[in-house]
């Protein structure tokens, strides 16, 4: 009896409000603790493997692809039918590589990066072979090619604008950037300071430079009307003449702005960069006009690739996936 007495008095001693509440503070410290290990290990395993092996599985997967003759093909719209019989769905690019949108890897010459993950996503998705026609000489000469039926789909980091919105359908947005200006120290030197920045942009009369049959020649005449506008036939000409002091500034997406920073040692001390938060330049896929079926399914694809991709299409993820190694000059 004693010893049952004794039992019950020791136990009493832990039954206290203090016990309880260092019992529950202990528990919500491990459920805390657990959850945080929890979370650390999903974020792990969803950052995405490199370009080169994820195009070589999806490629892999799209090789694997049975292209067998589908029974119920007067079902589908004449687009997307079209795309089934032939088997293959043809995707628009230009020339020039758009690192980290579609390139040219230096080691094993294979065509790799976003654009390129998507066009096999969708390729995949459809059960066709991924076609990439790269003969485009100017991001406009690949809007040209959806309208003459030479390719299906624009898939070349291309911009939305209303100019073109007139040929072709687009979908929405897989990503969207800021529109910036870099600017050439030296430069800007003689004709205004960096304190005075924010207002000489506003009435921003330098040279100007910007790529040839691009979205970003209507950006400037929209936006920089005042600016002496200098066309190129590519962006590494506007940023070799930049560098050199032909031109005041450059005019491109964010993304861009940012890959030189990333891969130019002497860019943080020679230019200045200038983002610009109410201009944006949303990137989009086309198809023609009367492809409006293509559209839509090409719509419902984008809403489940961003939901589970989204976290990693922003500017600044992907240039640190493309250019991990990093590039000098």
């Amino acid at each position: 009896m004693k010893r049952n007495v004794s039992l019950f008095i020791r136990a009493e001693r832990f039954n206290t409000p203090l016990f309880r509440a260092s019992l529950l503070i202990l528990a919500v410290f491990t459920l805390v603790s657990c959850g945080k290990r929890i979370e650390t290990a999903v974020q792990t395993e969803t950052n995405p493997p490199p370009p080169l092996e994820t195009v070589r599985r999806l490629a892999a997967l799209n090789q694997q692809t049975s292209i067998s003759p589908l029974s119920n093909l007067d079902s589908y719209p004449s687009e997307i039918k079209q795309i089934l019989q032939r088997g293959s769905i043809i995707f628009g690019m230009t020339k020039a590589d758009q690192k980290p949108f579609f390139y040219t890897d230096e080691e094993t010459g294979e065509l790799i990066g976003l654009d390129v993950e998507i066009g096999y996503e969708i390729a995949n998705r459809l059960g066709v072979r991924a076609v990439f026609n790269r003969d485009a000489a100017s991001f406009d000469d690949v809007v040209l090619n959806v309208v003459n039926k030479k390719v299906d789909v624009a898939l070349s980091k291309l911009s939305r604008t209303l100019r073109r919105g007139g040929l072709v359908r687009f979908t929405t947005p897989y990503i969207t950037f800021r529109q910036a200006v870099l600017i050439n120290r030296l430069e800007l030197a003689k004709v205004s300071s960096e304190e005075n920045l924010p207002l000489y942009m506003k009435q921003f009369r330098g040279s100007l430079a910007i790529i040839e049959n691009s979205s970003y020649v209507g950006y400037a005449e929209s936006n920089f009307p005042l600016a002496g506008k200098k066309t190129y036939n590519s962006w590494p000409e506007c940023v070799d003449a930049l560098f050199a002091g032909e031109v005041l500034a450059v005019y491109r997406d964010e993304g861009e702005i940012l890959i030189i920073n990333e891969t130019r040692k002497d860019s943080g001390i020679m230019m200045k960069p200038v983002f610009i938060n109410d201009r944006q330049d949303p990137i989009a896929m086309a198809v023609s006009h009367d492809a409006p079926h293509l559209q839509e399914w090409l719509n419902t694809f984008l809403e489940e690739y961003i939901l589970q991709n989204g976290s990693e299409l922003t500017p600044a993820k992907l240039v640190k996936r493309h250019y991990a190694r990093n590039e000098t000059t």
